[in-house]
């Protein structure tokens, strides 16, 4: 009895430590969002004053997405008290662009191909490609990958380095009948 005793005592104390910090968490994370979606909006409208392709919008806006959450994310565990946490969470951008360089072969080809399959001004979102034996409508175009929508509603995941070493056809007069 003694045992469940100091472990309650113990949790009720932990949770007294960090009660005091949940509303600057909530005040933190609600500006975050709201500053995380002003910077979207913002983004996607620049780029389309460039008259900026719709796809290559949607790529920086993800990555720019993923780059605010991981500052947000590290802000918190900052406020909680876990500053190598938050260090570490914050240097999670670093890690993946040391992963990048050590695995070049791979990451890297897939983002050369990718930006210049997405600078091809007939590969875009809703474009009918033919890649392999996947052919369909391009529905999302992403960092690495592209999901393609056959005829009968499957969706597809192809990498773009795919698309680099196959042949592969994009219909540009709209002859597809679905």
């Amino acid at each position: 009895m003694s045992e469940t005793k100091e472990l309650v005592t113990e949790a009720l104390s932990d949770i007294a430590a960090y009660l005091p910090k949940l509303p600057s968490i909530i005040i933190v994370l609600g500006l975050g969002v709201f500053v995380i979606r002003f910077l979207q909006k913002a983004v996607v409208r620049l780029l389309r004053r460039l008259r900026l392709d719709d796809t290559l919008i949607s790529f920086v806006n993800a990555f720019l997405t993923f780059a605010c959450w991981v500052f947000l994310i590290s802000i918190v565990f900052s406020i909680l008290g876990f500053p190598q946490i938050s260090v570490a969470f914050s240097g999670s951008i670093a890690l993946i662009l040391v992963g990048v360089a050590s695995n070049a072969n791979s990451m890297i080809q897939d983002l050369l191909a990718g930006i210049f399959l997405i600078a091809d001004p007939d590969f875009k979102i809703g474009s009918y490609v033919k890649v392999n034996n996947i052919a369909g409508r391009v529905v999302k175009l992403d960092i690495k990958k592209t999901k393609i929508m056959d005829d009968e509603g499957n969706v597809h995941v192809i990498s773009y380095k795919v698309f680099d070493s196959s042949v592969y056809t994009i219909e540009t007069n709209g002859e597809h009948e679905e």
